[in-house]
């Protein structure tokens, strides 16, 4: 790599990601979010402005709108019906305070491998005080991290690259579920699926069954759903379906196919 190319892949490396962590602070978070969500949607939503209806499983919002993805997540918490929920790389903290509003007999809580991301998820939701935690989900498991019927994670996987990490993390998360994986993710990022099965018989995954679902959400948004036990949803066996209809980013899947190939499973 020339001199040039090494200078202009030190600027983009973190774009194409990993992201730049380090640089990656509460206060370019926190204008992220005003800048990019809450301009559309609400993204610290009050109590009495959610609900979620038992016979259609969708949530409304009282006032304006959830991001889908957003919504997706509490929607699947209502279906699920989970004891406990667990977000890995939760940032501000929205997502676990609006889970732990409607849905006050669900125990949730939150991660991040960012302090500074905590620090701004207390300020805005005060109430999530002792329910949230540092963890970075590429590290080896720890006997110490929160244990949850469901775990999920939204656009955290989709940035990390280095190595076999992502695989680290997928197998990570389903080592805290007791039931449930959810995958709010970019897919062209990496070939999850395919990892996720590789992973499985490679004995990655310590469950005794594994079943691969598509969770749609009520305005559109479709995550991946890792189950114990089969459940009424589509199956889903490879990465073509769960990116049918998506615009193809031939960069990515490039790049998604580099990073399965690094992954030597199993013995």
């Amino acid at each position: 790599m020339g001199i040039l190319n090494r200078l202009f892949y030190k600027n983009r490396k973190f774009y194409d990601d990993d992201f730049d962590w380090d640089n990656y602070t509460a206060d370019s978070y926190e204008r992220r979010v005003k800048g990019d969500i809450e301009t559309k949607h609400h993204a610290n939503a009050g109590q009495d402005e959610l609900s979620y209806d038992t016979v259609t499983g969708k949530v409304t919002v009282r006032s304006g709108s959830l991001h889908a993805n957003h919504l997706l997540i509490l929607e699947a918490i209502g279906q699920l019906q989970p004891d406990s929920v667990h977000e890995v790389g939760c940032g501000g903290g929205d997502h676990v305070a609006h889970a732990d509003k409607l849905y006050p007999s669900i125990r949730v809580t939150g991660s991040d491998r960012g302090a500074s991301q905590l620090d701004l998820a207390k300020r805005r939701h005060p109430d999530l005080e002792g329910k949230l935690g540092l963890q970075d989900i590429t590290m080896p498991f720890s006997s110490q991290w929160p244990q949850a019927e469901l775990v999920y994670s939204q656009a955290v996987l989709m940035h990390i690259h280095t190595a076999v990490s992502h695989l680290v993390g997928l197998s990570n998360m389903t080592r805290m579920a007791s039931k449930y994986v959810l995958l709010m993710e970019n897919y062209q990022c990496h070939n999850f699926i395919g990892d996720i099965q590789a992973l499985w018989n490679g004995g990655h995954i310590p469950w005794e069954s594994l079943n691969i679902h598509r969770f749609n959400g009520s305005t559109g948004a479709r995550a991946i759903l890792l189950s114990k036990q089969k459940l009424d949803m589509p199956v889903v066996m490879s990465d073509e379906e769960i990116r049918d209809g998506l615009v193809p980013s031939q960069r990515r899947l490039k790049r998604s196919d580099e990073d399965s190939s690094r992954g030597i499973f199993g013995y």
